[in-house]
């Protein structure tokens, strides 16, 4: 019981530290963030903090280090987003 409890609130955080770069970003491009990007966002940080602890580093130290790749993750794909291509204007003499 009481690691069902540790675990949901482990999730609980990654998905909260998933959000806080999609909110950051949302706010400075003034709600160009994308409301899609908003579960992607969470997913991301969710299995990136969750790898770290499946890569073996379960300590305190590691812990740190799982939230740290949660806002990394969200972070990278934001900017993935941002710094995609965007896909070339269909032409009207196709």
């Amino acid at each position: 019981m009481f690691a069902f409890i540790f675990v949901s609130l482990m999730v609980v955080t990654w998905l909260a530290l998933g959000f806080l770069p999609w909110l950051a970003w949302s706010v400075a491009t003034r709600g160009n963030a994308g409301i899609g990007m908003l579960p992607v966002c969470m997913f991301g940080a969710v299995v990136a903090g969750l790898a770290v602890p499946m890569l073996g580093r379960s300590d305190g130290a590691g812990m740190g280090i799982s939230a740290a790749a949660a806002v990394a993750s969200a972070a990278a794909l934001l900017a993935l987003r941002r710094f995609a291509r965007a896909p070339e204007p269909a032409s009207a003499d196709r």
